[in-house]
């Protein structure tokens, strides 16, 4: 069976905020930022503006919440009690393992879904107050992949080939003496 959400109210409510399958008991703060960035030449009357302004990678922070009474609850509903207690330090240790491997996923959050993620910086502090729980602050940066292609173009179709045509192998040269 599937692991359910880690609080009554995802359970009862559903959640919509989701860490690469990594579902917080609790979401404290969100803060979304995008961002383009222009260009600082002047541009010309008529030209095309987009073409001198690009997107920046989303940045998203969050604070989430964790604490060990609900994964006991979790557990017990589920039937994994009896599989080993999955407690908050490991889901913290996920989060790590998330952030380490490197590999992009998908952010949900209350306000969108973001896809190609990675874990920009994970921050956690323990003080009287959080001594039982885990509260980590969590840094989001998504990357934009791109999809490229390397094309060859015959020297029949292009104005100046020499200039512009691909690069051929050409064998092996002899290096020549230079005459002073």
């Amino acid at each position: 069976m599937a692991s359910l959400p880690y609080s009554l109210e995802a359970l009862y409510f559903g959640t919509s905020n989701s860490i690469g399958g990594i579902i917080p008991d609790v979401v404290f703060r969100e803060s979304h930022s995008d961002e383009i960035t222009i260009t600082q030449h002047p541009v010309d009357y008529g030209a095309n503006v987009n073409d001198h302004a690009f997107e920046k990678n989303s940045i998203i922070t969050c604070q989430f919440g964790w604490s060990d009474s609900s994964r006991l609850l979790n557990s017990a509903i589920d039937g994994s009690i009896f599989k080993g207690l999955v407690t908050a330090k490991d889901v913290y240790n996920k989060l790590l393992e998330l952030q380490r491997s490197r590999i992009p996923f998908t952010l949900k959050t209350t306000k969108r879904d973001y896809g190609n993620v990675l874990i920009q910086k994970l921050e956690t502090t323990t003080d009287d107050n959080t001594l039982n729980i885990y509260l980590i602050d969590v840094t989001f940066e998504q990357i934009m992949i791109a999809n490229t292609e390397t094309v060859y173009l015959s020297p029949a179709t292009q104005a100046n080939p020499s200039k512009t045509a691909s690069m051929t192998k050409g064998g092996q040269k002899q290096p020549l003496s230079v005459i002073r």
